[in-house]
């Protein structure tokens, strides 16, 4: 069983692509340690720029705080339903297509 390593990423409220450079270093450090990065504080632009750029199939997020060990915590889950994260309708796959 992989450790898990919580991130509060809720100070970044205007994400830019060193932002998303820094996360995917940051994702990679921890699985070079055995371990999963989840995300916390996702705030609604990050969560935009993850899924419009298709990183949210990477990173895993969790809504809960950041104050807990990572044991304790409940099991991460991955973004893998947009409509399901309150994104806007204009960027969910259209039926059939």
């Amino acid at each position: 069983m992989r450790r898990i390593e919580r991130y509060d990423v809720s100070s970044i409220e205007r994400p830019t692509r060193a932002d998303l450079e820094r996360l995917a270093r940051r994702r990679l450090d921890a699985r070079r340690r055995g371990s999963e990065l989840v995300l916390t504080g996702v705030g609604e632009r990050l969560r935009l720029l993850l899924a419009v750029t298709g990183l949210e199939e990477v990173f895993l997020m969790d809504g809960g705080s950041s104050g807990g060990e990572p044991d304790d915590a409940p099991e991460p889950e991955g973004l893998s339903d947009p409509g399901a994260e309150g994104l806007p309708v204009e960027l969910l796959p259209k039926p059939g297509g």
